[in-house]
């Protein structure tokens, strides 16, 4: 075996420079602080990556179950109810990391957005919810007049 890496280190001379040499061409990772309140938007701490993402992709689950309630397609609520749990996490997470720093500017028009897809989606929900109960209180009816016999209706049997 030693002759095996005497060999290989022999063969390679350059390889050999390389490994030895400082790395002084690969900057070293310095820690990042957090920037100032009134540093650049550009520069304030997730806002380009893990808030934007994180609202554009709970606001694109939550259209998509408005959309799929608007056009009476089936919908899954337990996966969405699950995805959108998910979503608000990510979010809520992402806007801690900001929360020091302060609030970006360009995350406003996108959590308006937000907003607006949620007061569709309730309004949405709201009118499947109604329609439920409303079903639901003609089917508990029909089961009434069918159990019944009429002995204690005020129309009586037979009227």
């Amino acid at each position: 075996m030693e002759k095996n890496e005497e060999q290989r280190n022999t063969a390679d001379p350059a390889a050999e420079q390389v490994r030895s040499q400082p790395h002084a061409d690969v900057p070293a990772l310095v820690p990042q602080a957090l920037p100032a309140a009134g540093a650049e938007p550009g520069q304030w701490l997730g806002t380009n990556t893990s808030a934007l993402s994180a609202i554009e992709r709970l606001k694109a689950t939550i259209d998509k179950e408005t959309e799929g309630l608007q056009s009476r397609a089936p919908v899954d609520f337990d996966t969405f109810s699950q995805r959108k749990n998910r979503g608000l996490l990510e979010l809520t997470r992402a806007m801690r990391l900001t929360q020091s720093v302060g609030i970006d500017p360009r995350v406003v028009p996108h959590l308006a957005d937000l907003r607006a897809s949620l007061v569709r989606n309730q309004a949405a929900l709201q009118m499947h919810l109604d329609a439920v109960r409303e079903v639901s209180s003609i089917i508990a009816k029909s089961i009434q007049e069918v159990e019944s016999d009429g002995t204690y209706s005020s129309t009586g049997p037979g009227r």
